[in-house]
């Protein structure tokens, strides 16, 4: 007679056993690795479920991990998840472990099912657009769509997330909250970064392909227009909030991946009180990288004209420190992951002097980037 034997509890946890462990047992983590670093950081929250944002001066004293929607109004709200256990290389606290071993309840699955635009209808909308904004006076809207790949993407996500290291340059995150959905990108945006040196800020448009594009780039007028629209709005926002002191640097073309952008750089080492910052966020986003302008109507013609609602994407997401500082990047670059699949979103910046072919290859040249890591992963 053989004495039964139950198996050790693991003594340390690396970053991707974490993640398929709260994957599995359902418990809300964050993961992110920002721009130029090395160093990966974990956190998941215990116990508990992520808790609505509710501004800067409420969790200015917590550690954690922000996800907003595109669409303050939609029917996705903003979460905090809270970093209860944080760490990067290895998890080696018993009581953690144990912790994040221990299964929650299953949560409704989502569906993964979307009908896709084809390149067809997606022309005909993206035409559509085009005559409407020049129709209405409007200088620009953001029009995405979805891609679905079959694939076991849940069980998938850590190994594709360490794949996804090569992308140095920009933000690199993986999120779950359970029953609201489970996120990874590799974002080129940042947002709006806050520490004690002051504040920085980005407006990224334009896009060109790395092949066969010469550098320096001589970027078309659609896409110096797109980049002026995005900049103006951008400088315009952050100026009546820092007074003292606003630099501008750019635009310059930057590269993410396999494509060129242009970006404008902003900095300011002025401090602002929680509240302002809560203000000052919620009148920056969405910028016209991502939404449009005039903002209001192209929240209308979004919703009016995408398939699917965007919910996180186009959102933010980053980590918030105690003391205050963070570092926001818009969820683009970006993909939903269900059980059986992988939905990616990819969008492009709609003006009059838009081609509606060139539009859609755009999002095709976007989307790349991850599918790329897919077919390496599967």
């Amino acid at each position: 007679m053989t004495a039964s034997t139950t198996a050790s509890p693991p003594r340390a946890l690396s970053v991707a056993a974490a993640q398929a462990l709260c994957l599995r047992n359902h418990v809300p983590f964050y993961t992110y690795r920002l721009p130029g670093a090395g160093e990966v950081v974990f956190g998941a929250q215990l116990p508990g479920e992520p808790r609505l944002f509710q501004g800067f001066e409420r969790h200015a004293r917590e550690r954690g991990f922000l996800v907003t929607p595109f669409n303050p109004s939609s029917w996705s709200f903003p979460y905090f998840i809270k970093g209860d256990i944080s760490f990067t290389g290895e998890l080696t606290d018993a009581g953690a472990i144990a912790a994040l071993q221990e299964p929650r309840p299953r949560p409704p699955a989502a569906a993964s099912e979307a009908r896709e635009m084809t390149r067809r209808e997606y022309v005909e909308e993206a035409r559509s657009l085009i005559a409407r904004l020049d129709r209405e006076g409007m200088k620009k809207v953001v029009f995405a769509r979805a891609l679905t790949v079959a694939g076991a993407a849940i069980e998938l996500a850590p190994s594709l997330f360490e794949r996804a290291k090569r992308y140095d340059h920009a933000f690199l995150f993986l999120f779950s909250l359970p029953g609201k959905g489970t996120w990874m990108g590799a974002s080129p945006e940042l947002f709006l970064k806050h520490d004690r040196d002051g504040f920085r800020a980005t407006a990224l448009a334009a896009t060109r392909p790395v092949e066969g594009t010469p550098f320096p780039v001589a970027w078309p007028a659609k896409e110096r227009e797109e980049q002026r629209i995005v900049d103006e709005y951008v400088a315009g926002t952050l100026a009546p909030f820092f007074t003292r002191h606003l630099e501008r640097e750019g635009p310059v073309t930057t590269r993410a991946g396999n494509l060129y952008h242009l970006c404008t750089r902003f900095y300011s080492d002025e401090q602002l009180p929680a509240d302002e910052i809560d203000r000052l966020v919620a009148q920056l986003h969405p910028t016209p990288a991502v939404c449009g302008v005039p903002k209001k109507r192209a929240m209308q013609l979004i919703a009016a004209t995408e398939w699917l609602e965007r919910g996180y994407y186009g959102g933010l997401v980053g980590p918030v420190q105690p003391g205050g500082a963070f570092d926001l990047f818009v969820n683009i670059r970006s993909m939903e992951l269900f059980a059986d699949a992988f939905r990616l979103r990819v969008g492009g910046g709609i003006t009059p002097l838009s081609d509606p072919g060139e539009e859609w290859e755009e999002t095709c040249r976007k989307a790349d980037t991850l599918l790329n890591l897919l077919e390496e992963t599967r």
